[in-house]
């Protein structure tokens, strides 16, 4: 195998070695060296432009220092631009599953706060790092487990958590007394507003009139569904959209209705600091005392008058809906339209399930309009059961299902060759797009938008390969027909399709616009080609 050796830099040389090693710590290379296969980890906490180099500078950082040592090469790049006290970064969380596979022996972090701001995250790393044989190396010489530089670690962990909450005391309290001010401290503006330099400031596009068709619709007596629909119907942005939210959604929601419904911003006055993390090793938030929120009155310009706010206030607590919850069917969570993906809800007044995504996002979303009968889908799938059933009884056709069972094992097997092969190319692009950032023909953005494409393809390839996976077994029993008969024998007795059987034998049922029904049961069926 050759050891292929990059020009990072016009003054450095750095190792670059695949990232499938063999399983002992230290790489052997084709010339014989041995080489410690180190990953790259930088942190930044916000998306800041003071803070975009700050990435490319701390990786410089490593790229020297790992060209200083003896035989050490890099092998992965890990990036994050999140605080340090959550343990749910995309960076992180690839490169502790990336350690627990054995695909580097040591992490390069410029300080231990740039791997973790959380004394209980530090140890579980300290941990996963312990038990995978791991070396942690901060460029601080804060820890260097490889000279035994770890006394100190605990001290470590505890200042840089205790420094971040001091911080995060800091700014609520820098927050509350700009609000106190009337100045406006949210990270996005209610929709319909800009901020500017703190001071809420009425938008001059459409905005401000939806905001106001939302209140006038619903004193008129229009629900919070139906004006949703009709916004998405309409094609009308939505706030995560206005706001310019990465994973924003053209969907409109009965709840985002209900928030602008809510929100005592849109007749001029300031509510804020309502909620608190609950720490700062959390984002989950909770609900502050109202004695403790801070409310300014008249601090800009409203978009609705206060007494259209306090008549819808008054028409939201009458209309409250106090109705039951509704009835669970028989194929909820079990029927679904191909179209969309979305499930089939049971309606009353229809006498039967009709696409969910269809009743509540409208034809822009889905044109599936199909009714389908509860009883008629129950009878459909007890007759292809049953059909089943007395097929099984006959030794004809125990022979002609072991060599249908046969060719379908043939079939899986090269559906399950198929994905293993296209894995490993798709790992093998990750291997190039390395080498290609190393050569500086892309840039880190772009590498880390690669590599997390290339991941999402390859899980999404694994679950695929499970299900095959599991039929393949299936197949493979000598006792297949015998068994699916005992399955079958009870549908046959009872005559009956109940909840424990359908969701014994039935994976889901599937509709299509044109009112098609296909039936995916969780055995092997061997009808199906």
């Amino acid at each position: 195998m050759n050891l292929i050796t990059t020009q990072l830099r016009p003054i450095n040389v750095v190792n670059t070695i695949p990232t499938n090693p063999p399983t002992s710590q230290y790489y052997t290379t084709y010339g014989g060296d041995r080489v410690l296969r180190c990953a790259v980890y930088a942190r930044v906490s916000t998306e800041m432009d003071s803070q975009k180099t700050s990435i490319e500078n701390q990786i410089d950082l490593f790229r020297n220092y790992a060209a200083a040592q003896n035989n050490w090469g890099i092998v992965e790049i890990y990036t994050d631009k999140q605080s340090g006290t959550k343990g749910t970064r995309p960076g992180l969380k690839a490169l502790i599953e990336d350690g627990k596979a054995g695909k580097f022996d040591v992490i390069l972090a410029k300080e231990l706060s740039r791997l973790a701001r959380n004394g209980r995250l530090s140890y579980e790393l300290r941990d996963i790092c312990l038990l995978n044989n791991i070396h942690i190396v901060c460029l601080d010489n804060s820890i260097n487990t490889i000279t035994g530089e770890v006394h100190n670690f605990g001290l470590f962990a505890w200042l840089y958590e205790n420094e971040s909450a001091t911080s995060s005391r800091r700014n609520k309290e820098a927050k509350r007394t700009k609000a106190k001010r009337g100045l406006f401290v949210g990270s996005n503006p209610p929709y319909g507003y800009y901020s500017d330099s703190g001071k809420l400031k009425i938008r001059e596009d459409n905005t401000p009139e939806i905001v106001r068709r939302i209140f006038r619709e619903y004193l008129e007596g229009k629900g919070m569904d139906s004006i949703a629909k009709s916004f998405t119907a309409e094609k009308i942005p939505t706030p995560s959209q206005i706001a310019n939210k990465s994973n924003a959604s053209p969907l409109w929601h009965a709840s985002t209705i209900k928030n602008i419904l809510n929100n005592q911003h849109y007749c001029g006055d300031l509510v804020q600091n309502r909620t608190e993390t609950v720490s700062v090793t959390t984002t989950k938030r909770r609900t502050v005392d109202v004695d403790q929120a801070t409310i300014q009155e008249n601090t800009h310009q409203p978009i609705i008058p206060k007494e259209t706010f306090q008549a819808v206030k008054k028409m939201l607590q009458t209309r409250t809906r106090t109705t039951t919850a509704p009835k669970k069917h028989l194929f909820t969570n079990v029927l679904f339209c191909e179209n969309c993906q979305k499930g089939m809800w049971f309606k009353a007044n229809q006498k039967g399930y009709r696409c969910g995504g269809n009743i509540k996002y409208g034809d822009t979303f889905c044109l599936n309009r199909v009714v389908i009968r509860e009883k008629e889908l129950k009878n459909l799938i007890l007759e292809d059961l049953q059909e089943l059933f007395q097929s099984i009884q006959d030794d004809e056709f125990i022979q002609s299902l072991k060599k249908r069972l046969d060719q379908k094992k043939v079939s899986i097997l090269n559906e399950i060759t198929k994905i293993e092969n296209k894995s490993k190319r798709l790992r093998s692009r990750k291997k190039d797009y390395l080498d290609m950032y190393a050569d500086e023909i892309i840039s880190r953005d772009e590498l880390v938008e690669y590599r997390k494409q290339i991941d999402q393809e390859v899980a999404e390839l694994e679950t695929i390969k499970i299900e095959y996976q599991v039929k393949l077994e299936e197949c493979e029993s000598e006792n297949y027909a015998i068994d699916l008969g005992k399955k079958l024998k009870e549908v046959s007795i009872l005559n009956e399709l109940t909840p424990q059987v359908l969701h014994s034998l039935v994976n889901k049922v599937t509709c299509s616009i044109d009112g098609n029904l296909r039936i995916h049961y969780n055995f092997v069926n061997p009808f199906n080609e």
